[in-house]
């Protein structure tokens, strides 16, 4: 089956969620802390659990409304957790071969949960009881014959009559066995309805949930784990025992894991050790130098008789070739733990196609770049075998490219309660968009290097003349940028050297910056500690007669006047301005703190009537810069 849709509430600070699709590969919880999205988890891991327990019970119904609905006799008819399946076509046709084809109408099959009880209820798919009783016995009376055991009677009484019915009591004989075995599953008090409804209840899908409460622990007590082991018990979920259990379980034959011979021991660990390393090692790729080593470490004690006894611990180190020391799994990293004590976890439910994975907060300890590459792991491994429901705030776990697999859960307050939603009709709540916000943020800044060659400017101003230059320059046939530059602005001159710093050892970059930052001491670190090369830092200066040249002073006096009046509707003239230094700084004081973004805006939006008037010394200068800045690119 496969799962389409959720309903929570009344469940803790849940009224009513709404209906929530469910993605067929991957949801995605997104919400601020405490909007509801654990209790979204929590609720459907209870309807059934793949791994250690959970209930639903009075103390999970909403406190402040709890009196007024058993005096109204809603909370014993309240279903704090309903789910919609999809049956497979698998599913359909195991259907038809026992109960008849075209018996179920409807392709759905919904569960839920009441309060204080320990079982599951369903609403059955529309199904013809009829067509069903006579699929399995071709001449009953379907008045008569409503449910098993009426059924199993009247096929009693077949096989007692005389066998000179050949076919049809060699029919009848077949139809038996199949309700034998029914029967042997199911009350024989039921109907063919409600047959049908627990065949398909034992089919649902389990609810695996995984939490951070849950990691392995460097040490622990392996007895009650074999105890456990033995009894085929489980833990609690807040227990992390439960996931060495799961460990152990990794190792089949227990009895090996203590066995008295050394070498039969040490080879059952090494086993269940390489496997753990080697899926972990496959998706972490923070440092791949790391190796689990699993040992049964023995413990002698006194108990309170004075009598020695030996207890043994599970014991998890973590060898780090790099480092070339060993240390306990405690140790290491929290994020590092978390994916270790998942892998362990959920290593004995992943072949089981019909296991629903469920994640919550996952990652949390996790860098950035490791939580890209568990989304790689959910999408590779996870969910080409199982669907995924994962909460999260963090953005670096929203895959931009998939945001409609984003649902958006907030808390509205004690009168709606929590509400889940679309990314495309999501609240207007700041805190509650942060991830999705910051994850097409990072998206479009990440697509902004996507391209090897990277041209990093000052700011806006600077990107405009340089775009608009070089495409006149080119409609003229003469030189421009080449075309694989990518122009970055980096929000301001003081900006550069962080901006570099960042992306520089990834990409190769060029700088253009202004004479008065050509020999900035920030700029000459980034040159000393080879983050840039001195070749690729570019400066007006070199092809201007002006002094520490900004980028304004690549056009001819007039030229530039002609943009700066056009902006400001003024009349300066060159013989107007004081000095010979740069001309934004002859204009400031005749002006002020003038917007030096205004020119470029002007000849941006004015390109037909100013490009084909400038000076050919402008048009010289701009190719000659367009000439040191294409030298830079690598060779390829």
């Amino acid at each position: 089956m496969k799962l389409i849709s959720i309903k929570v509430g009344p469940y803790r600070n849940i009224l009513d969620s709404d209906t929530v699709q469910i993605d067929e590969q991957v949801t995605v919880l997104v919400g601020k802390n405490e909007s509801g999205k654990t209790n979204l988890l929590h609720a459907l891991h209870a309807l059934n659990p793949a791994n250690g327990s959970r209930s639903i019970n009075r103390l999970d119904y909403p406190r402040w409304l709890q009196k007024k609905h058993k005096r109204a006799g809603t909370y014993q008819r309240a279903q704090p957790i309903e789910v919609t399946f999809h049956l497979t076509d698998e599913e359909k046709i195991e259907v038809a071969s026992i109960y008849g084809e075209n018996v179920l109408q409807s392709d759905e099959f919904c569960v839920y949960r009441i309060y204080e009880s320990e079982s599951c209820a369903y609403k059955l798919p529309e199904c013809d009881a009829t067509r069903a009783i006579h699929h399995l016995v071709p001449d009953a009376n379907t008045d008569s014959i409503t449910d098993i055991e009426s059924l199993q009677q009247h096929l009693i009484e077949k096989k007692n009559e005389s066998e000179d019915n050949g076919e049809q009591a060699q029919n009848t004989l077949n139809n038996s066995t199949i309700l034998e075995k029914l029967s042997n599953i199911y009350n024989q008090n039921m109907t063919v309805e409600e047959s049908i409804g627990q065949f398909l209840l034992d089919r649902m899908p389990k609810f695996f949930y995984f939490d951070e409460y849950a990691q392995l622990p460097g040490t622990t007590d392996i007895e009650p784990l074999r105890n456990a082991l033995a009894q085929n018990q489980t833990f609690t979920l807040e227990s992390d025992s439960g996931t060495a259990l799961a460990l152990l379980r990794m190792g089949y034959a227990d009895d090996e894991l203590i066995a008295d011979n050394y070498d039969i021991r040490k080879a059952e660990l090494q086993a269940v050790g390489a496997e753990l390393t080697r899926s972990v090692l496959k998706y972490w790729k923070q440092n791949q130098h790391l190796r689990l080593m699993i040992d049964v470490h023995p413990v002698i004690e006194n108990n309170h008789l004075g009598t020695q006894i030996v207890r043994r611990e599970l014991k998890l180190d973590v060898q780090d070739d790099r480092h070339y020391f060993t240390n306990s799994l405690d140790a290491r990293s929290s994020g590092f733990r978390w994916f270790v004590s998942f892998i362990a976890a959920f290593s004995e439910f992943e072949e089981d196609s019909n296991v629903i994975v469920l994640l919550d907060e996952p990652g949390l300890g996790l860098h950035a770049r490791a939580q890209a590459d568990f989304l790689r792991f959910i999408d590779e491994r996870l969910a080409s075998k199982h669907q995924v429901i994962f909460t999260t705030h963090s953005p670096f776990m929203i895959d931009s490219s998939h945001l409609e697999r984003v649902r958006v859960v907030e808390d509205t307050g004690p009168d709606k309660g929590v509400k889940v939603a679309p990314a495309n009709t999501a609240s207007k709540d700041p805190d509650t968009l942060f991830p999705l916000q910051a994850a097409l943020g990072y998206d479009i800044a990440q697509n902004l290097f996507v391209g090897p060659d990277n041209l990093v400017v000052e700011g806006l101003s600077d990107f405009t003349y340089l775009s608009v230059m070089s495409d006149h320059l080119k409609s003229i046939e003469r030189n421009g940028l080449d075309r694989r530059w990518r122009i970055l602005p980096a929000g301001g001159a003081t900006n550069i050297p962080t901006f570099v710093a960042l992306v520089g050892p990834s990409l190769d970059v060029t700088v253009i910056v202004d004479g008065g930052m050509y020999k900035n001491q920030r700029i000459n670190n980034l040159i000393q500690k080879e983050l840039l090369n001195i070749e690729r830092l570019i400066s007006p200066s070199l092809v201007s007669d002006v002094t520490d040249a900004d980028i304004e002073d690549l056009f001819a006096e007039d030229d530039y006047l002609h943009l700066y009046n056009g902006a400001f509707a003024s009349k300066i003239k060159a013989k107007d301005l004081e000095g010979s230094d740069r001309i934004t700084k002859r204009l400031e004081r005749n002006r002020p703190g003038f917007d030096h973004n205004a020119p470029a805006n002007y000849l941006l939006h004015n390109r037909e009537t100013v490009l084909g008037k400038l000076s050919d010394e402008t048009l010289r200068r701009f190719e000659d810069l367009f000439d040191r800045i294409n030298s830079t690119l690598a060779d390829r």
